[in-house]
């Protein structure tokens, strides 16, 4: 499955989410504006999709809302003070609780099917400031302030490259802070 975000730039504001096949993306890609950017994550299966003319989602503080878990999950982007996309996770009932108590950027590993406190291993961790989520409850949006890296490559943001109109991937002017 790709996940793609839609926001109005990079940094910007969040349209939606969506998850589909790598197919459904595909065909998709030939309906996206010319005029968008494709920026690809470090492990290729989360696209953001930049376009002056999405319109911003009404994001609202993390409350009530009826979350929607799949099998346990939901999405999770995460961005820094500026609206920079740094990330996308997925959070579980419980990664999400101890994200609130904690005040730290925690999530669901599905490679290894357990919690993972980003920054445990690495030491770049992320400062919890606010959980927002859309009225649908289809995903969150964690604000953080980055300390270090969000990408396990070592760079600021895990959306460090671009796919041109070619499918070639060329790298963006993301600071590289090492591993």
């Amino acid at each position: 499955m790709i996940t793609v975000i839609w926001a109005n730039a990079q940094p910007g504001k969040i349209s939606k989410l969506e998850r589909m096949t790598q197919i459904s993306w595909e065909q998709m890609r030939r309906e996206v504006p010319e005029t968008a950017q494709i920026h690809i994550d470090c492990d290729e299966d989360t696209v953001l999709l930049l376009d002056s003319s999405f319109q911003e989602l009404e994001l609202e503080d993390l409350k009530d809302q009826n979350l929607q878990f799949t099998n346990g999950l939901i999405p999770v982007i995460t961005v820094d003070a500026k609206g920079l996309v740094l990330m996308q996770a997925f959070s579980s009932p419980e990664s999400l609780e101890l994200s609130l108590k904690e005040s730290l950027g925690i999530y669901f590993s599905r490679s290894r099917n357990e919690i993972w406190r980003k920054g445990d291993t690495s030491g770049h961790i992320q400062k919890l400031k606010r959980i927002r989520a859309p009225k649908d409850g289809s995903f969150l949006v964690y604000e953080v302030d980055q300390e270090g890296a969000a990408c396990h490559e070592g760079y600021y943001s895990c959306f460090f490259r671009e796919k041109d109109k070619k499918g070639e991937l060329r790298l963006l002017n993301i600071p590289f802070l090492g591993k």
